[in-house]
């Protein structure tokens, strides 16, 4: 008989192990089902021991073990994965069950697929990551180079991409004469794809080029040699639930334990790459450019209108309406960029200054159009939380019926100008009409196959741009700046750039504010003096990757707050986090954060991270965010 510790594969499970008996010695990685109170959930094996060995623990235990049930089917993850979890559960200062549940794909965490069979991946000498920049086409002309000399050495090559439009992209890309060896991965596939997907990566009659999503990322084949983290910079990479895992640290540490090549590749690239570039920390593949030659060139629109009472606001400029009109007319398509989602990003009433807010998260709701059962009603949306509430009539603080909307939202733009070029084929692509991947392709499609078509799309849009845009606008281009992230210079520098990349002819950013170096960057490319200033901002401002951030939050009413404070203040007392609130909470619901700066070299930190895994779970703790408000 032995005594088996098991971690619990789920998330809502705040226990680090459980213990059972069991008549068979499982070995430690392996995937078991386990009862947990009145129901059977999956757990990974990390000890074994005989009875024999635990008795005094067993004896000065104030409750008895259960016994594990028969195990029908069992999978066993390498020492490898079980190493990289548990380093990566000090790095998020979380327990490694939740870190497991993360990078196990669903299908194979929830037992519906079994855990593809391969030799373990052992050990090897660690290789120094490598940085690719340039455009999408060079970028598939060094990834089908990498591959074939990948599979001449007898090596897999795993593809990355931040989402499924892309992973579909890539497919197109690289698949030519090799379509047996190219497994694609995404969490769009369906149940038949997803076990034929399995099923050849299970073959290892020749080496395979894997095109997976971050959720399949993480993949035990032996052979594989090389990882391609496409798209680096892009936002999702980063997990949107606790841990909040990236993605590319969890790769990064992977490679290192394994030896795979790792190479992060992308149009602009973070500033962290080119700075541990610049050190010689990373690799360079290829050419690093100074300047980037884009097809599309940049027009830059000085917005003067000054609106009145007499004077009416106007959404585009006649030079910028001109341009779109007159591809239009040539069959040519027109992308229109709205950085805010519904028909404003704020509502305010302008008798008392009341801004409408989301009571969860404190962040102003957006007024959002939505149509159900052919009824046209208004909502009141937050973009942090998700919560969605019916909008307001009168304000709940004066009582005041003279609410405004304040900024331009998507559907304000597509208003305009539907009443600008009435009749004309517009597709709007935003979270309301390409709410599924199914939809959002659709959408896609059907802008590409009509011609003359305008596309006017929110950030969400950008992965589908594949093909060529003659004529793009930025409709406001200080929304685009306003957004609430230290990065915020990197992500607007990024998009401006991958918007020229697709573009044939001319973009054109419309703004109020005079032309400043980040715009003078964008439309002449020159990314090595983008690069030069921001890290002397962030070394300057100690930011990532020169200092890490420990982001806490944590809500409630007054007292609550003020009781979890006390606790988070005596706890993190050493590491003196500073404290503040939501600028400004919503009523009934203080919001507070605490700020914690660690030194590059000072995390991880196992004293600190126990004690911040000891905080409640109603505090959220997220490391290294991009935004810190």
């Amino acid at each position: 008989m032995f005594v088996i510790e098991v971690i619990p594969l789920k998330r809502s499970v705040q226990i680090e192990s459980l213990s059972y008996f069991s008549s068979v010695a499982y070995t430690r990685g392996t995937i078991i089902t386990i009862p947990v109170r009145n129901q059977q959930i999956r757990g990974v094996v990390v000890e074994t021991k005989p009875v024999s060995g635990a008795k005094t623990a067993l004896r000065a235990a104030t409750f008895s073990l259960r016994k594990l049930p028969a195990q029908e089917n069992t999978d066993t993850l390498s020492p490898i994965y079980i190493e990289t979890a548990a380093e990566l559960a000090e790095y998020y200062a979380c327990h490694i069950g939740s870190i497991i549940y993360q990078l196990l794909p669903p299908e194979i965490r929830d037992g519906n697929i079994p855990l593809p069979h391969t030799h373990h991946t052992n050990a090897h000498t660690a290789v120094a990551p490598e940085v690719l920049q340039g455009t999408s086409p060079e970028r598939f002309l060094a990834y089908r180079a990498l591959v074939r000399e990948t599979f001449a050495h007898a090596g897999s090559v795993l593809l990355v991409t931040p989402s499924s439009v892309e992973a579909a992209a890539a497919y197109e890309e690289l698949s030519a004469g090799i379509e047996d060896r190219v497994v694609l991965l995404t969490s769009t596939m369906t149940t038949k794809s997803a076990r034929a997907a399995y099923t050849l990566l299970d073959d290892f009659s020749k080496p395979k080029l894997i095109i997976a999503t971050p959720a399949h990322s993480v993949i035990e084949r032996h052979d594989i040699t090389t990882v391609i983290i496409d798209s680096a910079r892009s936002g999702n990479y980063r997990e949107r639930v606790r841990p909040y895992l990236d993605t590319r640290t969890v790769l990064t540490l992977h490679a290192k334990k394994s030896g795979r090549r790792l190479i992060f590749a992308d149009l602009l690239p973070r500033t962290e790459e080119e700075i541990k570039r610049r050190e010689d920390v990373y690799g360079t593949i290829g050419e690093t450019p100074k300047r980037i030659i884009l097809p599309g060139k940049v027009s830059i629109v000085k917005m003067n209108d000054k609106p009145d009472g007499a004077t009416p606001f106007k959404l585009f400029s006649p030079k910028v309406l001109s341009a779109i009109e007159a591809t239009c007319a040539e069959k040519g398509k027109v992308f229109l960029f709205a950085a805010r989602r519904g028909l404003s990003p704020v509502v305010a009433c302008i008798d008392c200054g009341h801004i409408f807010r989301c009571p969860e998260s404190g962040a102003p709701y957006s007024l959002v159009r939505l149509t159900i059962g052919g009824e046209e009603k208004r909502f009141f949306v937050c973009g942090v939380s998700g919560k969605r509430e019916r909008a307001a009539d009168v304000c709940p603080e004066c009582g005041g019926w003279r609410l405004r909307e304040r900024g331009i939202g998507i559907q304000h733009v597509y208003d305009e100008l539907s009443s600008l070029l009435p009749g004309h084929p517009i597709v709007m692509f935003d979270h309301t009409t390409a709410n599924t991947f199914k939809k959002a392709s659709f959408l896609a499609e059907k802008f590409y196959k009509t011609k003359g078509a305008i596309l006017i799309g929110t950030p969400m849009v950008l992965p589908y741009l594949i093909k060529g845009i003659t004529t793009s606008v930025i409709v406001n281009m200080d929304a685009l700046r306003a957004t609430p992230t230290w990065r915020q210079q990197e992500e607007t520098l990024g998009t401006l750039l991958h918007i020229r990349e697709h573009t044939t002819e001319t973009v054109y950013i419309q703004t109020r504010t005079d032309t400043d170096e980040l715009l003078e960057q964008a439309r002449t490319g020159s990314v090595e003096k983008f690069y030069d200033d921001e890290i002397a901002l962030r070394e300057g401002l100690q930011y990532p990757p020169y200092a890490h951030f420990i982001h806490l939050t944590w809500q409630g009413t007054r007292d609550a707050v003020e009781k979890t404070e006390q606790l988070v203040s005596t706890l993190l007392e050493s590491y003196k986090p500073m404290l503040y609130s939501a600028p400004p909470s919503p009523k009934g619901a203080l919001i507070r954060y605490a700020l914690i700066r660690v030194g590059q070299s000072s995390w991880p930190n196992k004293k600190m991270a126990d004690a911040l895994r000891a905080l409640p779970p109603t505090v959220r703790v997220f490391i290294d965010p991009d935004r810190i408000v």
